[in-house]
């Protein structure tokens, strides 16, 4: 590169001030290489790269896979609400957590100003003695009395200037608050966040990525506001808020490291407001259950089944919602893999990358926990499953296969590498797909060597050689299926994807029937997506269920062309009922943990499974 020749990110943030709507990702790359030229072999990596991690500080925001838009278009005359805690008011601060992530989450270089257009101070951490827990905070204890806030009024904030952000604050009194003006966005807004986070491709993710896209393509968005997004997630049982600015839909042992100094806390819930939810949820469970008996008995009519339930994978108990895998032979790894289907075909790193050589020094020691963190904020998600339950030998392997990945991002975990904390359980999402040598030649090695309580307890799975017949057989079935997509002419991520999803079921039949793929019928089908699948991951989504249900359509379809099987209208008829399996979840999702009636709701839920 020559003394005077642009570089992406001075190019990126020019495009970013010239374009003014959202424009294709791909478009976007052209226009960057007409600027700047480049001889790799995969020029576009490089910008993905830069687009991925450094999208916003260069002024882009990503609102789907194939679509950005510059974030100054995305910020304009935007409005959203603040809602300051009674200790706020206290203190006459609004902490910039209230704002964010429209403030921006690295940097907080944004303006405030009152309806009058004077200029609110900012206090940062560095301005006290002592580190108070809302600061950085705006300076509002001037505003409060002039403007005679009380507790439950709400801020209105409008970002009047994009570059550099200047947002105005207007007072509401909680008696103005116009509540059916806003249940519609509410709602839309909440179901939105939950979709996002269930799709993102790590444990917890930044709220810039899930909230920002979301309100740069609302409707609303220069309207009326509705409740802080904030408060949304807390009070949804779907989601977590974690350290204020991310968010999961997973319970991890990871959030046991932050929640101090956070401003946002869950409101506890009165007994009568959790007995209200509990009939609800109770009336919306009795209406699904009434349309199952109804779908079962027509289908038994039909002469699909004997309309006998099948209960064998009730006699575990309950799975545990937290602990994906537990139970079985594979655990999460379709969801890792739905979870992951756009970086697939998408490389991590271009050609052109080239590391900060400040960021390949670091003297400090990092504890277990942190390494852990940090790993699974970069692995992808299926690797990430992988080495949750994975035993010390086969983390290595794991990990080993993204070194080259591992030292760009964090070579500060390198002279640490091999002290990750294995957990209990093992991974056995092995697949006709993994082509990984040292990874089945440390497994085999483990399956010859292992003398642990594993291998001697009589009751546990893997001495069932019958299931490892079956699930060996389900994987050659599972195996032609994917070459029967590809021939067909479907995409490789689509065929993977779809393959992979058959395992759920290739798992369920090997582990409590001992059967095959091609043994598979209307019973244990129904028994697998109404009552397995929802308890055995722990973030299973109703687009899943109904994927899985489209993958297992499809299987039996091709079965009965090659001849394996005669009949699949079981599977059809299945198919036919994935909206019923996708309320299951749903449902499952809403019921708290904490509730006094969850027992007699996950009972209902799961009847004539749990009777």
């Amino acid at each position: 590169m020559t003394y005077h020749e642009p570089t992406i990110a001075s190019i990126l943030r020019l495009l970013a001030e010239e374009h003014q709507g959202s424009v294709d990702e791909r478009t976007l790359l052209d226009q960057v290489l007409t600027r700047r030229p480049s001889s790799a072999k995969n020029p576009y990596a490089t910008i993905r790269d830069r687009l991925r991690w450094d999208g916003l500080t260069l002024g882009w925001l990503r609102l789907s896979r194939t679509q950005l838009i510059p974030l100054r278009i995305a910020l304009q005359d935007l409005t959203f609400r603040c809602q300051p805690r009674d200790c706020d008011l206290m203190d006459g601060l609004l902490p910039v957590v209230h704002l964010q992530p429209f403030a921006g989450l690295r940097a907080y270089d944004c303006l405030v100003q009152d309806t009058d257009g004077e200029l609110l101070p900012l206090l940062g951490i560095e301005q006290e003695e002592f580190r108070h827990p809302s600061l950085p905070a705006v300076d509002l204890r001037a505003w409060y009395e002039r403007t005679g806030f009380s507790p439950g009024d709400s801020i209105i904030v409008t970002v009047i200037r994009a570059q550099p952000v200047t947002m105005r604050l207007e007072h509401e009194p909680c008696t103005a608050l116009r509540n059916d003006a806003v249940q519609a966005q509410d709602t839309e807004l909440i179901d939105a966040i939950v979709e996002r986070v269930r799709r993102s491709q790590v444990a917890l993710v930044p709220c810039d990525e899930i909230v920002l896209p979301i309100f740069a393509t609302a409707s609303w968005r220069t309207t009326y506001p509705g409740t802080p997004w904030q408060y949304l997630v807390l009070n949804d049982r779907r989601l977590h808020l974690v350290d204020d600015i991310f968010l999961t839909t997973q319970h991890l042992p990871v959030l046991s490291l932050f929640g101090h100094d956070e401003v946002f806390e869950a409101p506890p819930q009165s007994e009568q407001a959790l007995h209200a939810v509990d009939a609800a949820l109770l009336a919306e469970i009795d209406a699904l259950q009434k349309e199952l008996r109804y779908a079962r008995q027509h289908d038994a009519e039909a002469g699909l089944w004997s309309g006998q339930i099948q209960r064998a994978s009730a006699r575990f108990g309950r799975f545990e919602h937290t602990e994906p895998g537990q139970h079985g032979l594979l655990g999460g790894l379709d969801d890792a893999l739905y979870d992951g289907i756009w970086e697939l075909d998408d490389p991590w790193l271009g050609e052109e990358y080239e590391p900060d050589p400040a960021r390949l020094v670091d003297t400090h020691t990092y504890t277990l926990e942190e390494i852990q963190e940090r790993l699974f904020a970069i692995l992808p998600p299926r690797d990430v499953e992988r080495l949750r339950e994975a035993r010390p030998e086969e983390a290595e392997v794991i990990v080993a296969s993204h070194l080259n990945r591992l030292l760009v991002q964090a070579p500060e975990l390198f002279p640490r590498i091999d002290h990750i904390a294995p957990v209990d359980y093992v991974d056995h999402a092995v697949t006709a797909f993994d082509d990984d040598e040292d990874w089945h030649e440390a497994w085999d090695d483990d399956a010859d060597d292992e003398e642990s309580d594993l291998y001697d307890d009589p009751d546990d799975e893997f001495e069932d050689q019958t299931t490892l017949a079956a699930l060996d057989q389900s994987s050659d079935l599972i195996g032609q299926f994917y070459d029967y997509l590809r021939e067909m002419g479907k995409r490789d991520t689509t065929a993977r994807v779809r393959s992979r999803a058959l395992y759920v079921y290739a798992e369920f039949l090997a582990t409590f029937y001992g059967r095959t793929l091609a043994e598979g019928d209307y019973a244990t089908l129904d028994e697998c997506l109404f009552f397995y699948y929802p308890q055995s991951s722990a973030h299973t989504s109703e687009r899943q269920v109904r994927e899985l249900c489209t993958a297992i359509k499809q299987l039996y379809a091709f079965l009965k062309e090659r001849g394996v099987i005669f009949d699949n209208r079981f599977a059809e008829a299945l198919w036919r009922r994935r909206d019923q399996a996708a309320r299951v979840i749903a449902l499952y999702e809403r019921i708290p943990d904490d509730s006094p009636g969850s027992e007699v709701l996950v009972t209902n839920l799961f009847f004539p499974y749990i009777e």
